[in-house]
């Protein structure tokens, strides 16, 4: 066992035999985790998403955020202009109240308390950027020259896409959500066994539409062409968001591992190691005409170093090919979500 190993071996003992500092370090991970995510998307949404240097261009975010943003766009259309960001912090913490529920009933009690946490501070963090004189409006007016830098929307575009989809990534990693879709998202990839950027990219897509729709019925000269570019520019936002999402969390992300060995009590020791099963195929060696085993087995991609490890432990000379696996149908033991 390398010193690494060791040390990480000594570390989780001693946190056993003290198992109330273990579990304090655990509720202030799970609470750095919640405010680092809270904190990123509410930067993202007031500096990049909701203009601030009087550009009339706001991009649809999609998610609970989303909706949030159709309800203002709705009271504007009704002559009544609270502010889309107040309009943004009060609502997006009434819809996820649903989704909550149905995240403590589903998914787990503890990841609902944390997302809950998250949902309020993103809220919290909104109100706070978005004030008078906040960081909002000073990134608004910073300038390249004699250009202001967010008069670009397709800057505003990638950065507040990167901060949305790092945001949700963060929360991920630590077992929480951001809330809204996000729960939705995570209880799919968690059920499909698969990664979920791509159920946020559809959900979205209707969220998309929908504001778009109303952007336009709600601009004086009904700009068709503005309808359609706020769909281009949104999706765009949502793909960058989902990508992110993807290349950070890998959760739900797995892999197939092929082993080719003369070691028969190969597949003996991966089991007892690894909470997976594995199966086992005889095989010939073409050339050098040697009975041989293939021991298969799929586990998550942070497992698979240790598979490794294990199989040239125990044989120096096996052959050891990994494939990504796009979805796993049937019993994939995942940990349990608290």
């Amino acid at each position: 066992m390398n010193r690494n190993s060791t040390l990480r071996q000594r570390l989780t003992n001693f946190l056993y035999d003290h198992i109330v500092l273990k579990q304090t370090l655990e509720v202030i991970k799970y609470v750095f985790f919640a405010t680092l995510s809270a904190f990123i998307f509410a930067f993202g949404f007031t500096t990049f998403i909701t203009p601030h240097n009087g550009s009339t261009f706001v991009i649809a975010t999609g998610g609970v955020s989303g909706i949030a943003q159709i309800i203002a766009k709705v009271l504007s259309i009704f002559g009544i202009n609270v502010g889309n960001n107040i309009v943004q912090s009060i609502f997006y913490t009434v819809l996820n109240i649903p989704l909550l529920i149905f995240s403590f009933i589903f998914i787990g009690k503890k990841f609902t308390i944390f997302t809950i946490i998250n949902v309020v501070l993103t809220s919290v963090f909104i109100a706070v950027l978005s004030s008078d004189g906040g960081v909002a409006e000073s990134f608004a007016s910073v300038k390249a020259g004699d250009q202001l830098m967010l008069d670009s929307i397709l800057i505003r575009i990638v950065l507040g896409g990167v901060c949305s989809g790092f945001s949700s990534a963060v929360a991920f990693v630590g077992n929480v959500s951001c809330g809204g879709i996000d729960i939705v998202t995570y209880y799919l990839g968690m059920r499909k066994g698969t990664q979920v950027g791509k159920y946020t990219v559809v959900l979205n897509g209707i969220i998309f539409s929908v504001y778009s729709f109303l952007s336009v019925i709600s601009s004086s000269e009904n700009n068709i062409g503005y309808g359609i570019f706020s769909v281009f520019y949104s999706a765009l936002y949502a793909l960058i968001s989902a990508a992110v999402i993807d290349m950070i969390n890998l959760k739900n992300k797995k892999l197939r591992i092929e082993i080719i060995t003369t070691e028969f009590n190969m597949g003996d020791i991966l089991i007892s190691n690894l909470p997976h099963a594995a199966t086992v195929e005889n095989a010939k060696g073409v050339y050098s005409k040697m009975d041989k085993y293939i021991f298969l087995m799929t586990v998550s991609s942070h497992e698979y170093k240790r598979v490794i490890s294990i199989a040239k432990k125990v044989d120096p000379n096996a052959f050891v090919s990994v494939f990504s696996v796009v979805q796993v149908y049937g019993n994939f033991y995942s940990k349990p979500v608290e």
